[in-house]
């Protein structure tokens, strides 16, 4: 019951879109260059009169980002020169309607990932709250930070979305879409909910009393809505940043009984538990049958207070509770947008759990052959994506790695799928080597599509990697819709030698530059992408 688009640089939220470009933005306040994250967006179905398990795959923009200058208390986190007005992400109700939380990144040692909210600031400080098992020392100075406000009810459940992703209650108690908020601090494993929203009068309240929507909601954990029977099956969007940095989640215990971590995977793709990252080796999770329990719940399946539909434990291997064959079940997968418990046995040492996405391509490219020499469009990994203006669309896409990588062949079609767009792959080749070459067909034109490889590592770490494209014959000049600028561009060119500067009006790929791209040129006048 759940789709998802895991690069999206044009859609139907452009403003979006553009506040999230992926473009090398410089941050002149904060002293540093940096390379913004990729936007995308799921769609989860949320079914009437029942429970979905949902999270956000994604941030909200940063709206800083520099390198730390020191950390003078536990609390108390200074960056280099004066970048902000004072009680600048301070939460004042009426006035400033955001809650804002520090990402820590590179250079952090064994704190990268890590988050704090941000009670108030001065021009260049910060004050984060702490708590018993973290704080914010002894971070070495130079390391990166962002700021990101929480999402909240009202950015999740914007009041235009309403009939659209959530039904507004007109007679409360008689509630139609609940948001319902774990209690992370509730001992053991019962599912307790610290907050409960719902939609009215143009705004979420809260089931205990006063308004809720700019209440923060934790960027690592998940939220039930609660349909009831009154209310239809509706579709929610998420668009938001791809988080490519690590996120470390702290992994509560209790010393007599199992211990519940309501949580959620940071990443807008489905996740193989293998590549979850949860492992004995940093002691996030293992210890067998009676050890940790992962506990997964069915969205897809109607319902009021599910119980979970599979339970997996790990010992050598990932282990599915009821299957009598033992077998590995690490390529199982938890959907993208799906909430999850992590369930620490008793007595085990509480931990962090790095989600991460470690594994990135150099470059990836749309290849094509003219008459017999190969010609590449670039295809950025990230911000507004190139097009494939020559005919037949995307048949052939080569991922390059700084390394030799391997794909989870058993996923997609040899390791692949087309995640968005239309269009099947043909062929996986190239694992083992630094160069993954995915095959296409069937793609079709007047489209944005977007190519996932699966499971890709590097012997270390593994993580999905996906690449967009747009598909428009004889957009020479990559504008998104073909005009006379494109014709005057084949015009000039015809009967050239096709060369590395000109290919692109070389619309067939027949290897000549002659009338039957300019035929095809003008055939395709005022066609445009989505």
């Amino acid at each position: 019951m759940h789709s998802f688009n895991p690069l999206l640089a044009h859609g139907a939220r452009p403003v979006v879109a553009l506040l999230l470009s992926g473009a090398s933005l410089n941050f002149a306040s904060a002293q540093v260059t940096v390379t913004t994250d990729p936007v995308g967006f799921t769609t989860t179905s949320l079914l009437g009169s029942s429970d979905s398990f949902v999270s956000v795959p994604f941030t909200r923009p940063p709206e800083f980002i520099g390198r730390l200058a020191s950390t003078t208390m536990p609390g108390a986190i200074t960056v280099a020169g004066i970048p902000w007005m004072p009680s600048q992400f301070k939460y004042l109700q009426g006035s400033q309607p955001k809650h804002y939380y520090a990402l820590i990144g590179r250079g952090a040692g064994t704190k990268e990932g890590r988050t704090y909210a941000i009670a108030d600031n001065t021009h260049n400080s910060l004050t984060v709250t702490t708590t018993a098992f973290d704080d914010a020392s002894d971070i070495p100075a130079n390391t990166q930070i962002e700021i990101i406000p929480y999402w909240t009810p009202a950015t999740i459940f914007p009041s235009s979305d309403a009939g659209i992703s959530f039904t507004p209650t007109t007679n409360p108690p008689a509630y139609q879409t609940l948001i319902r908020v774990p209690d992370y601090s509730a001992a053991g494993t019962g599912c307790t909910y610290a907050a409960e929203y719902y939609f009215n009068s143009g705004a979420w309240q809260r089931v205990s009393g006063g308004n809720g929507s700019d209440d923060p909601l934790l960027p690592d954990g998940y939220f039930v809505i609660r349909n009831s029977s009154t209310a239809p099956t509706l579709s929610l969007t998420n668009i938001g940043s791809v988080l490519l940095k690590k996120l470390s989640v702290y992994l509560a215990t209790s010393t007599n009984r199992a211990q519940n971590n309501p949580v959620s995977m940071v990443r807008p793709t489905n996740v193989a538990l293998e590549a979850t990252g949860l492992n004995p080796g940093d002691g996030s999770f293992g210890g067998g049958a009676t050890g940790d329990k992962l506990l997964l719940f069915n969205n897809a399946a109607v319902g009021i207070d599910k119980s979970p539909s599979a339970i997996y434990t790990y010992d050598s291997h990932w282990r599915l509770s009821g299957d009598s064959t033992a077998s590995d079940r690490g390529a199982d997968i938890i959907p993208a947008g799906t909430g999850f418990v992590v369930q620490k046995a008793a007595n085990t040492q509480a931990a962090f759990w790095t989600n991460a996405y470690p594994v990135s391509a150099v470059s990836a490219v749309s290849r094509k052959t003219h008459g017999s020499t190969p010609f590449d469009i670039n295809l950025p990994l990230g911000g507004t994506p190139s097009i494939e203006s020559r005919n037949g669309g995307v048949t052939q896409i080569v991922f390059t790695f700084p390394a030799a990588v391997s794909v989870n062949a058993t996923l997609g079609t040899q390791g692949a799928s087309i995640t968005s767009g239309v269009g099947s792959i043909s062929s996986v080749s190239g694992a083992g080597t630094n160069a993954v070459t995915v095959n296409l067909t069937g793609v079709t034109s007047q489209q944005w599509i977007t190519v996932t490889l699966y499971g890709v590592s590097d012997g270390t770490y593994t993580n999905d990697v996906a690449v967009r494209a747009g598909v428009l014959p004889a957009d020479v000049n990559a504008s998104t819709n073909v005009d006379s600028a494109d014709m005057t561009l084949v015009q000039r060119q015809n009967n050239k030698p096709v060369t590395s500067s000109n290919f692109r009006m070389d619309v067939n790929a027949s290897g000549n530059i002659d009338s039957a791209d300019v035929a095809l040129t003008q055939k395709q006048n005022q066609k445009r992408l989505p």
